[in-house]
């Protein structure tokens, strides 16, 4: 959401835990809406800003709820 896709962070140590979360993520088989697969996410990112721990935002993109959801007509 803040940086192109398979872009790195500047700071190495950030970079490495970027790469080390999406392969654990992928590796889970959520897959996409969780659905199964082997690619849940797309990419990590971390981004640091100093800040009081009251105010420390966390945010998480997924897909529409409408796309959990499935029918079938037999």
């Amino acid at each position: 959401m803040l940086r192109t896709i398979g872009s790195k962070h500047t700071d190495e140590r950030y970079a490495r835990l970027e790469e080390t979360l999406l392969r654990k993520i992928n590796q889970t088989g959520i897959g996409p809406a969780g659905y199964g697969g082997k690619t849940t996410a797309l990419g990590v990112q971390i981004e640091t800003h100093p800040t009081h721990i009251a105010g420390m935002p966390v945010a998480v993109s997924i897909c529409c709820h409408v796309a959990r959801h499935k029918e079938a007509d037999l």
